[in-house]
């Protein structure tokens, strides 16, 4: 039997790369698509088969070219969507030149990601599993993240949407929900909360690793082991959900 072949879009970031790192420590083929240029991360994969494919995910005929009815990755059993981009400030501040750039990798790109897998889908139906990446900001809101937590709001509700679509065909489509991971754009976002509030990078990140219980920032490790078991055929009976990973309130 082949391996389970699954297209981590995303997969060259800091958290893509370690989805993909533990998908193929698991025993999955592993296609890596990104803007940026992946053969590094394809290449320090374990097993074999792997690939690394260019996708801009504001390109929709590219994202229908690698993933639709034709793919050009060919056949595939799971999907996760680990494109994304962040944005920080107050409402009577926004920054739209940002809005436009953050909803259109967080919540359009991701639409057309599913459009390509529905259409692959109805051309030759079966398990898949379809894997997006939202964050606790899409089922909370907070001060000075109202252009992230819309798309991420907006992506829960595509999520659902999409799953309900697809049933049909024997596939299915869940969130993942993280919390605060200890990731480059979280301490980005750290600096830059921090200068707005008068505070260090470092007091702004222990401001968040002291949000829930845990009393610390969630591994990205953590985060693809949930996606692991979300992409596989072990979560046959889940779809439609939003799982969040993280530590209950402090």
């Amino acid at each position: 039997m082949s391996a389970r072949h699954v297209v981590v879009v995303g997969g060259a970031g800091a958290i893509g790369s370690v989805v993909a790192a533990v998908l193929a420590e698991q025993g999955m083929r592993v296609t890596v698509a990104d803007f940026a240029d992946a053969s590094a991360v394809v290449a320090a994969l374990p097993g074999s088969g792997h690939a690394a494919v260019p996708l801009d995910v504001t390109d929709r005929e590219g994202v229908l070219a690698l993933l639709g009815p034709d793919a050009s990755v060919g056949h595939y059993d799971a999907l996760v969507y680990a494109a994304g981009t962040n944005y920080t400030g107050p409402v009577a501040t926004t920054d739209w030149d940002a809005w436009d750039r953050v909803l259109t990798v967080n919540l359009k790109g991701a639409a057309y990601f599913g459009q390509a897998a529905s259409l692959n889908l109805e051309a030759n139906p079966r398990e898949c599993s379809i894997v997006y990446f939202s964050s606790t900001a899409g089922l909370v809101g907070e001060g000075g993240a109202s252009v992230y937590a819309s798309s991420k709001f907006g992506l829960i509700g595509f999520m659902q949407c999409h799953a309900s679509e697809i049933a049909r065909f024997g596939a299915r489509a869940n969130a993942v929900c993280p919390g605060n991971i200890d990731s480059p754009m979280l301490r980005t976002l750290a600096a830059q909360v921090g200068e707005r509030n008068g505070v260090s990078t470092e007091e702004t990140l222990a401001q968040f690793a002291g949000a829930t219980a845990f009393n610390r920032l969630i591994d990205i490790r953590e985060v693809a082991q949930v996606v692991a078991f979300l992409a596989s055929a072990a979560s046959t009976g889940m779809s439609g959900q939003s799982v969040v990973i993280d530590g209950p309130p402090n």
